[in-house]
């Protein structure tokens, strides 16, 4: 896309801001954000240095070369250790909605799950929410899958919840996609 995705506008803000500011408005998410930036730490980190907020946390994962794990990694590596539930979000998914966010988390929490993940007309998408007793078998996991790879190894293990929120499911992988998404956000956005 020539420039990082994340820091492309989104309405007025960034792509990844918009993702970041709408956990941030989350009722259920009250213990701390952690962004994980790689390989353009330097440019998008700044967009950051305006919010005040003690929840929000920057980590640089230097060995995002190696794959999209080593963000999991590094993510769960400054995680405070009273979390009973972790959420794991995309930063090129700013179409999902606060009330999806607060939705799913409210979902994994009354229900206990071990792993929720939510579905839009029957496909599955982000963000995955996590027990923390599944921790251990994150860091197990290898290859390019992901956190897909814990959802396939164990699937008894997944709770899918039907949400009507679109967003789910459509990141911003192309520049196309960056056009497409952005008109539609323009007629939708829900801070």
């Amino acid at each position: 896309m020539k420039t990082p995705k994340q820091i492309l506008p989104w309405g007025d803000k960034t792509v990844l801001e918009t993702v970041v500011t709408r956990l941030l408005k989350c009722q259920y998410i009250d213990d701390e954000i952690i962004v994980v930036l790689g390989g353009n730490f330097e440019k998008i980190s700044p967009i950051f240095s305006k919010y005040e907020d003690h929840r929000l946390k920057i980590v640089k994962n230097n060995d995002y070369k190696k794959g999209m794990l080593t963000s999991v990694w590094s993510g769960l590596n400054s995680l405070s250790k009273g979390s009973e539930f972790t959420l794991f979000t995309l930063g090129d998914m700013p179409l999902i909605k606060i009330e999806t966010f607060n939705e799913l988390t409210r979902f994994a929490i009354n229900n206990k799950t071990i792993i929720s993940a939510p579905t839009y007309q029957g496909k599955r998408g982000h963000p995955l929410i996590v027990h923390k007793s599944q921790i251990p078998d994150i860091y197990q996991l290898s290859g390019p899958g992901g956190l897909r790879t814990l959802l396939s190894n164990h699937p008894e293990r997944v709770s899918l919840h039907e949400v009507n929120d679109e967003g789910i499911i459509i990141d911003i992988d192309t520049i196309e996609d960056y056009n497409i998404y952005l008109k539609k956000q323009k007629g939708d956005d829900s801070e």
